[in-house]
């Protein structure tokens, strides 16, 4: 995962690719369909408000008046978010490219770390086990399918390509593709090829 400096532009150029091969039929699709999903996909706009602070972070250090101001309109918008969506994505949380939100509505994701071309679904919960005094963050690998209803707490680590089902509380360590299912999370199987949940790898492409 990478968010370096040149790391949210960059980042949300392969956000806008995901989005647009999921829900645009192709990662350059034509302008008015780029143009519609740009105006009115709301889980698309909840990722470019992430995408949004981290730069604003960014450039606060080199240029502190405009990044202190592009930060509260930042806030502002994720505060619009997180009331009309119950979505929040933490500027705490350092999310590698190609986030793709299928459904925005209940997606909470705090303090964590998400890697590369990550799928998320509706009322996901990721961050700190903080109730029960646990303020370690989960690490989360590159190519991770989360399903809806799942939560994913403490300081555990998923492994690239793991594939977490709908309604799963996971609180331990997952190894690399394996799938995770139930309350507590089991492994129900290992070598499991999520690619076709996955769909479109937007990871290293752009859009001009």
């Amino acid at each position: 995962m990478t968010c370096g400096p040149a790391g949210p532009s960059r980042d949300f150029r392969a956000d806008l690719a995901k989005h647009y091969a999921t829900k645009g039929g192709s990662p350059r699709p034509p302008r008015a369909v780029r143009l519609r999903l740009l105006l009115t996909d709301s889980e698309l706009h909840c990722v470019a408000c992430y995408r949004l602070g981290q730069y604003a972070a960014q450039l606060r250090v080199r240029r502190p008046v405009l990044g202190a101001a592009l930060l509260v309109l930042q806030r502002l918008w994720n505060h619009r978010n997180t009331h009309r969506h119950h979505t929040e994505l933490s500027h705490r949380a350092q999310i590698g490219p190609g986030l793709l939100l299928m459904h925005r509505n209940g997606v909470m994701i705090g303090t964590c770390t998400l890697g590369s071309n990550c799928v998320l679904h509706h009322n996901v919960t990721i961050g700190q086990r903080v109730a029960a005094g646990d303020p370690s963050a989960p690490h989360i690998g590159n190519d991770v399918w989360i399903g809806p209803g799942a939560t994913i707490t403490g300081g555990i680590t998923i492994g690239d390509g793991a594939t977490i089902s709908a309604g799963s509380v996971v609180s331990r360590d997952v190894p690399p593709a394996a799938l995770v299912a139930g309350n507590p999370g089991r492994v129900i199987a290992k070598g499991y090829d999520n690619r076709p949940l996955l769909g479109f790898s937007a990871v290293g492409d752009s859009l001009s």
